[in-house]
């Protein structure tokens, strides 16, 4: 058994569904008209990461601004012109609950997320529109429900089409989650749960892929108990990148995630970061992710970092 009291074949059952239930919600119907100026997307844990997910793959195309919220008051912008998303798995999350009320409170039109709980029944009473995901499984793996539905939900306000371009890449996903299951010598979740044995892994990435930087970590501590932490390039250059030059420390992993599609504004700098680590003897695993487009890359690194190899060993 789990420490949260799920049974481990039940949870590794969960962990290889992302990409049906990720399929299922895009399939699903979302009635909803809205008007705004912003969007917040409203959470704690595994559903707050699942809207840095959707704000990440929106940065690029949104017409409007897009932030996750994680703190119980809300910022003093926020208003009748902000649609707010309140996603909660359970549905009684103390701070979830307290930034649904203020959304309410200061009349912003208000879709919740939920399996059930408390939030739903006030979100009901007055009348918000409310998304159920089915009940039974550990919140942290009901993410590709919620990033399917925060994606329509984005869709119909921030002039973006992620829904689709997520739809685009389900075959690949799919074929990509199976391979990760095989015991194959090539396979880079096998690669990188040997690679970070006895390690602290530190999650390398861009900015526009934070979120995936957060969710490996989440996965690390959730499942596999151990501690890690991230960094972000290109600001990890101006800073950071010091520490690691003059005091390296052989128990810290670097874990650079190097998508094979990059916004035009990153080109040359990962590679330079790869460079100036090298060059001062500092050791670091480099994961490659193909795929056709930055969504392809960054869900495929999504499937990977909540593989059941990594978050297992």
């Amino acid at each position: 058994m789990e420490g949260d009291g799920t049974p481990l074949t039940e949870l590794l059952r969960q962990i290889n569904r992302f990409v049906d239930d990720l399929e299922h919600s895009l399939n699903d119907r979302i009635d909803l008209h809205v008007e705004c100026d912003n969007a917040i997307l409203c959470g704690m844990g595994g559903s707050a990461i699942s809207g840095d997910v959707v704000a990440d793959l929106c940065v690029e195309v949104s017409d409007i601004q897009i932030e996750v919220l994680r703190y119980p008051s809300l910022p003093g912008w926020v208003s009748k012109r902000t649609f707010a998303v309140v996603s909660s798995y359970s549905g009684n999350t103390h701070e979830t609950l307290s930034m649904y009320r203020e959304a309410a409170g200061k009349g912003c039109p208000v879709a919740v997320i939920c399996s059930g709980g408390e939030i739903e029944k006030v979100a009901k009473e007055r009348g918000d529109y409310v998304v159920k995901v089915p009940a039974g499984i550990q919140p942290r793996q009901s993410i590709g429900f919620m990033i399917g539905y925060i994606s329509k939900m984005m869709d119909l306000v921030a002039g973006t089409d992620v829904a689709g371009m997520i739809r685009d890449t389900i075959p690949r996903l799919r074929e990509y989650n199976n391979a990760l299951n095989e015991n194959d010598g090539d396979n880079a979740a096998i690669l990188i749960s040997e690679a970070i044995q006895d390690k602290i892994p530190v999650i390398c990435v861009d900015e526009p892929a934070s979120s995936i930087a957060m969710r490996w970590r989440s996965q690390l501590a959730e499942n596999s108990k151990i501690s890690s932490f991230s960094w972000i390039m290109p600001e990890f250059n101006h800073n950071e990148i010091v520490g690691w030059i003059e005091t390296p420390r052989e128990e810290l992993l670097p874990i650079l995630l190097m998508p094979s599609v990059h916004p035009e504004c990153m080109n040359g700098i990962p590679e330079s970061t790869n460079a100036t680590l090298e060059k001062n003897g500092v050791s670091f695993y480099k994961v490659s992710l193909e795929g056709k487009n930055r969504t392809e890359c960054l869900l495929k690194a999504l499937i990977l970092g909540g593989s059941r190899l990594i978050s297992f060993g």
